[in-house]
């Protein structure tokens, strides 16, 4: 029976790079698939400003956990590194077991051949974690692992509530595959605004909106957003009341209209740019510059040709729009990176 499609969205890792989740979101996203980890422990590098930006936009996310487990025991230990992340911004919220062909050849390497009875075990003693701490189950899956891999009959019988995400890169599912997709990732070569490049996309048609519920979060001081208000201060440049910024680290409504008042730049003169915008945010733009593409240019708080060179390079980088003026989305940018 073909299922009704709910809504659209990408997965996302960092492979993707910089993205811009609010243009993701303005384009129609209302869920995303997020990368937390793999492995022993090892946090995608782009978790954190990728679930940051869910969780502040209030957009659902998918997360799911790339597995290299070989035994049951690493499967327990993978679905509990998972469910440490999810927990940093959401109590309820779907969780997969990611276990594919880098997967098999990684046990391989290290003598264990991957059966249908192991994955399937694999993947209930996953499954049964993220469900005992009151996420959502959802194992992915292709038709070769569905019918040489995973006994999703035992998996759902072990587990309960089981949903299926489904990577088939098809115009449209053939009859007898339309009944097994919860969610259908049927492109790896999709375009969306706000991401660079090639992006997987997926269509939702189970609405995993009840069983999202973000954590009650207090967000920690985030050291760039700091210096950045310092910096604005010391320029003084106010809020919309006329204040200093409170300098903690979080970019609230009076940090955000700050940001909106910045606008760094050099100029031009004639052929040639030439010193614009001075001051401490200049030095600050500096400094994360020279952190984000490993550079040692001086900062001396002059925005002139080889800051504009660096702007340059960092907005392609983060995949920005390419301009040499750092603006609020530029500085947005290296609050998080």
């Amino acid at each position: 029976m073909k299922k009704e499609k709910l809504y659209e969205g990408p997965d996302l890792s960092e492979h993707n790079g910089y993205v811009d989740m609010k243009r993701v979101r303005n384009a129609g996203c209302k869920r995303v698939g997020i990368r937390a980890g793999y492995g022993k422990n090892n946090i995608d590098q782009r978790y954190v400003p990728n679930a940051q930006a869910c969780y502040n936009l209030g957009v659902d996310v998918l997360l799911y956990w790339f597995s290299y487990a070989y035994t049951v025991d690493m499967a327990e230990k993978e679905a509990a590194y998972a469910i440490s992340q999810a927990a940093k911004y959401w109590k309820r919220c779907p969780i997969a077991f990611d276990f594919e062909y880098d997967s098999v050849n990684y046990a391989r390497k290290n003598g264990v051949a991957i059966t249908k009875e192991l994955a399937t075990d694999m993947a209930i003693a996953f499954l049964k974690q993220v469900n005992a701490a009151s996420y959502v189950p959802v194992i992915y899956a292709n038709k070769d692992y569905i019918q040489n891999y995973f006994d999703l009959k035992k998996i759902a019988a072990a587990v309960g509530t089981l949903y299926v995400w489904y990577a088939r890169y098809k115009n449209a599912l053939p009859a007898d595959e339309e009944d097994i997709p919860d969610i259908w990732q049927y492109t790896s070569k999709g375009k969306l605004s706000g991401v660079s490049g090639n992006v997987d996309m997926n269509r939702f048609y189970t609405n995993f909106c009840e069983a999202t519920v973000p954590a009650d979060r207090k967000d920690k001081c985030n050291l760039n957003i700091q210096a950045f208000q310092a910096a604005a201060n010391a320029d003084g440049i106010r809020d919309m009341n006329g204040d200093e910024l409170v300098e903690d680290g979080l970019d609230g409504p009076k940090t955000q209209y700050v940001r909106r008042q910045v606008l760094l730049k050099a100029k031009k003169f004639g052929q040639k740019y030439v010193v614009g915008s001075s001051g401490h945010v200049v030095k600050w733009w500096q400094q994360r510059c020279n952190e984000i593409l490993g550079h040692h240019q001086e900062v001396d708080g002059l925005f002139g040709p080889n800051s504009r060179s660096d702007t340059l390079a960092v907005q392609y980088k983060l995949a920005l729009a390419v301009d040499g003026i750092a603006g609020y989305n530029s500085i947005q940018a290296a609050f998080y990176n």
